[in-house]
């Protein structure tokens, strides 16, 4: 049986407009965009968590990108970060080490993302194969030239902001 997952859509100024989708299959109008996260993981050394997406994905399969998923019907950004994190890689995190970096920023004609940073040291990393095909931890400049989902087209701009944001996370929880 499948599982039949729910996402609302809004609209450009992320104005919810009644409509919903299920499993994120959706002809998309003019006026209608749908919300998910990218969550980037940061270890102690400053690496970032990177994940290639399974060679079966529709979209950009091969790609590599942060963690990422669509916010559910009835899910905050904060849950799904810690939902796709835990389904994609078998990683807990906590609110506690989660911070948004960039709110509503719009990818391709109807995504908008919320784009998250989160300071975590994973020791134990089971991938979800149906989506991932591996991960790697890689520095800032591996990063910079890797090929990556257009879901994270902004990376360039925002990497520097992810890292100083993943230092703040690890100096307020003294970890």
């Amino acid at each position: 049986m499948e599982i039949v997952k729910k996402y609302k859509l809004i609209d450009g100024t992320r104005v919810e407009n009644g409509k919903y989708v299920r499993n994120a299959e959706w002809e998309p109008d003019d006026d209608s965009y749908i919300v998910g996260v990218n969550n980037w993981i940061i270890n102690s050394e400053g690496k970032f968590l990177v994940q290639q997406r399974s060679l079966k994905k529709k979209n950009n399969p091969g790609k590599w990108s942060s963690t990422n998923g669509l916010i559910g019907l009835n899910e905050e950004p904060i849950e799904t970060v810690i939902r796709e994190t835990k389904e994609e890689l078998d990683i807990d995190i906590n609110s506690t080490q989660i911070e948004l970096v960039k709110q509503n920023h719009i990818v391709g004609n109807h995504l908008i993302v919320d784009i998250f940073a989160t300071y975590a040291n994973p020791e134990n990393i089971t991938i979800q194969e149906s989506e991932v095909e591996k991960y790697s931890f890689v520095s800032l400049e591996e990063l910079l030239s890797l090929d990556i989902s257009t879901t994270c087209s902004y990376i360039t701009e925002l990497a520097p902001k992810l890292l100083e944001t993943a230092e703040e996370i690890k100096k307020r929880n003294s970890i």
